[in-house]
């Protein structure tokens, strides 16, 4: 199969402009954080099955942000934004890069803008509450109206706040709290989450069917006079701890509150999550006591190790070279998943929910076909960002990192779009869900097409560095 790739022109342009500054530009960045809790009684996050039930959040337990960091460096500026959400429709990326385009200097194509995937949050689809009361309507559409001028808002406060900075990094593992969801059984399946609702199976577990990724990679931004400014981490588990009705921001909120109470309230925790379509929290310990926790208590206890890692890894920094910072994109055009007519049944007869106008599909030479966005920003020569626009299977990030010339390399899920699982060939021929007709839209071997997209555009950026070293 062959995926059709249209590069982004203008992008490269940019990295090639930021490169031709040469590697002694000075870095500045800037580090800003805007609530985005909605009021209650706004339809909540929930199972997206028919007949799409709509339930009103209770209020808040701890605050949702877009955390945004504005870079600068050789006159190109590029942001990073973090939102509190479960994922974010391309139409809202969208709006929020206009906005950031006519109320702050930072370029809209430089804007990465990604969910962090927390389940406790709004639903901000639509379709999904369209049952919804007339009360709780009205909030939700008042808040969608808003939430692109908020995300856009945060990268306008950075960009106010840019400051000459320090850039240093380190890499911390945190084993024992993330586990691969996916599990081969003794009749030689493979099953997902048996231990969810599936007791029974438990005993027919084999092992895992796939790695997690253990690393929590730290870059850390302070002033020349060392007065913290942001800490950037990143971490491959689902974030679907909490559980009950109220908004909350999940494990990252707990990290959060640990690191300001070492670094002091001025500094900013900047989490994404990484490649985790297939990591969750829980695990078959075993077989008669599975871990499947939900809980403030288990989402605290996740947040306090991972951020007593971060701390640990505080230790370890060592400074890196600040420039050049290079932005690029590349459009990947994938192609649908098995599709039969323009009503998008399955070959099964199932109708995959997504299948909805989550993207923009087209027919082109009797096959359905779809964008997705491969985003890199690069900053001097061992960190770069990676934004994959879908819930990446953690083989697929995995291989990224194998392939990248940058030594500490972010993936940022569910970045620029939300166009769901995006599983690995070999899981897709497993099935299970992620990975089957019923839960991906995308065609087996998108994901490494994706894949590759990222690889090329990080090997295209270090080429440039290294001409300049």
């Amino acid at each position: 199969m062959i995926l059709v790739r249209t590069l982004r022109v203008s992008a490269i342009i940019s990295f090639l402009a930021a490169s031709a500054l040469g590697a002694d530009s000075p870095l500045r960045i800037g580090a800003a954080h805007v609530d985005i809790t909605p009021p209650p009684g706004m339809p909540f996050q929930v199972p997206q099955v028919p007949p799409y039930p709509v339930v009103a959040a209770e209020g808040t337990h701890d605050p949702l942000y877009a955390k945004a960091v504005v870079l600068e460096s050789g006159g190109i500026k590029a942001a990073i934004v973090a939102c509190d959400l479960t994922s974010i429709p391309l139409e809202i990326i969208t709006a929020a890069r206009q906005h950031v385009g006519t109320i702050c200097s930072v370029p809209p194509e430089n804007v990465m803008i990604s969910a962090t995937h927390t389940h406790t949050v709004p639903n901000i689809r639509p379709r999904f509450f369209k049952n919804a009361k007339p009360e709780q309507m009205k909030l939700a559409l008042d808040y969608l109206e808003r939430l692109p001028r908020l995300i856009a808002d945060s990268v306008k406060q950075a960009d106010a706040k840019l400051t000459e900075a320090r850039l240093q990094a380190a890499q911390g593992e945190v084993h024992g709290v993330a586990f691969n969801r996916r599990f081969l059984m003794k009749e030689g399946v493979v099953i997902s989450n048996p231990a969810k609702g599936q007791d029974e199976l438990l005993v027919n577990v084999v092992r895992a069917a796939g790695p997690t990724d253990p690393a929590l990679p730290l870059v850390y931004f302070d002033t020349p006079k060392g007065e913290p400014l942001a800490s950037m981490i990143n971490f491959s588990m689902h974030l679907d701890t909490t559980g009950g009705m109220r908004y909350s921001a999940d494990y990252p909120h707990v990290i959060a509150r640990i690191l300001a109470d070492v670094k002091g309230p001025g500094m900013l925790t900047h989490f994404t999550t990484g490649a985790c379509g297939n990591i969750n929290h829980y695990y078959l310990l075993d077989p008669k006591r599975p871990r499947r926790v939900k809980g403030y208590e288990e989402a605290a206890r996740i947040g306090t190790l991972l951020a007593a890692e971060v701390v640990r890894t505080y230790e370890r920094l060592r400074p890196l070279a600040t420039a050049p910072l290079k932005v690029s994109r590349e459009v990947v055009t994938l192609k649908m998943l098995r599709v039969k007519s323009d009503k998008f049944i399955a070959d099964d007869g199932a109708r995959p929910s997504f299948f909805d106008g989550e993207v923009t599909e087209r027919l082109v030479n009797g096959q359905y076909q779809f964008e997705a966005e491969v985003m890199v920003i690069s900053l001097g020569d061992e960190v770069a960002f990676v934004g994959i626009p879908g819930e990446l299977f953690v083989e697929l990030g995995n291989t990224i990192k194998q392939g990248s010339p940058y030594q500490y390399t972010f993936i940022d899920e569910l970045a620029n779009g939300a166009i769901g699982y995006i599983p690995n060939r070999k899981a897709q021929a497993e099935g299970a869900y992620g990975a089957s007709v019923q839960s991906t839209r995308c065609e087996p071997g998108s994901g490494e097409a994706l894949v590759d997209s990222a690889i090329r555009q990080l090997i295209a950026h270090r080429a440039i560095v290294s001409t300049l070293r």
